[in-house]
């Protein structure tokens, strides 16, 4: 019997003609490959891992860890993000045998660059000096409308049914990888037109008494409160709450441009310090407050997964 890592061996070297990309990363890998999947998909067959009932044209390989991954020469290796020194290692150690390399100009910090020795290499990010880039022209719930620019600085007009700058940067990159492999300019606008958010993931929804509730529940983190928080403070509205499972979450954020900020813990009352604070013990006393204080238009960001104040999501 062959494990995962021998079967991808084995599988690549009988298909030579089939193109890997690999996605490394501390953070933001499944993102990357999701927009992989619906950009390349739009010219070619692409599978996420090794599916022997399928003839691909593209197999995209999650990179997790060095021991279980096989030993292969990447077409292209994508690196989403770096923490430490040693993940930077670890990633650029397979990026240094690939024959292109696409890194997060934002989310892999300038010092690790010294691990990263192939001479193909390509970034991208929110602005210059990333090779692409995209360049916002209007912003709504809707999404982003604007121009996505490669590394010839042409041009190509796009609508981004994302919220959030940080989630852009997956689809600038899978952009890139797509012009790398020659797909046509309306390919590229159809399969940017085609990616939405997962639930939980910045996505919209209608919420209860006509509130708007920005659904960002799959994580949890203070950076994604962080985040989160600046793309609602970019939204107009009456209104604006945050309900999340620690206080110290936002010890960062300008809680002045916040109405409400709700916390779901073992403590209850309100923070001495800031009168907009609200600790909850109970679900049921934190949606009944959110219930009566509910104002038409009003924006919620949900840090926590609390569906009963979710009516229908948006996309």
């Amino acid at each position: 019997m062959f494990g995962p890592k021998a079967r991808i061996e084995r599988y690549l070297k009988k298909n030579p003609q089939i193109k890997t990309i690999v996605v490394a990363g501390s953070y933001g890998r499944k993102s990357a490959i999701r927009a992989l999947g619906m950009i390349l998909g739009q010219q070619f067959v692409v599978t996420m891992g090794v599916n022997k009932s399928v003839d691909a044209d593209i197999v995209i390989l999650d990179y997790k860890s060095s021991a279980d991954f096989p030993e292969i020469e990447p077409d292209i290796v994508v690196v989403t993000s770096c923490r430490t020194d040693e993940e930077a290692q670890r990633f650029f150690s397979i990026a240094n045998i690939a024959r292109r390399v696409f890194v997060n100009f934002n989310d892999v910090p300038q010092e690790f660059a010294k691990y990263l020795k192939n001479p193909n290499i390509y970034t991208y990010g929110d602005e210059l000096p990333a090779d692409f880039y995209f360049e916002n022209s209007s912003f709504s719930l809707e999404g982003y409308e604007g121009d996505f620019i490669d590394e010839e600085r042409d041009r190509l007009h796009v609508k981004i049914k994302i919220l959030g700058e940080h989630n852009i940067r997956p689809i600038i990159m899978a952009c890139a990888v797509g012009k790398q492999f020659q797909i046509p300019k309306e390919k590229l606008i159809a399969g940017t037109d085609s990616i939405v958010p997962l639930h939980g993931r910045m996505s919209p929804a209608k919420g209860i008494g006509g509130t708007i509730v920005i659904d960002d529940s799959a994580y949890v983190a203070a950076d994604d409160v962080k985040l989160g928080c600046a793309t609602m403070f970019a939204l107009e509205s009456p209104a604006k709450t945050v309900i999340i499972d620690d206080v110290d979450k936002i010890k960062t954020i300008n809680t002045e441009l916040l109405t409400d900020i709700c916390v779901l813990g073992d403590t209850t009352g309100t923070d001495p310090e800031n009168p907009k604070v609200h600790y909850f013990e109970e679900e049921v006393d934190l949606i009944h407050y959110i219930g009566e204080r509910a104002e038409e238009g009003g924006l919620i960001l949900l840090e926590i997964p609390l569906p009963e104040i979710i009516e229908s999501y948006i996309w």
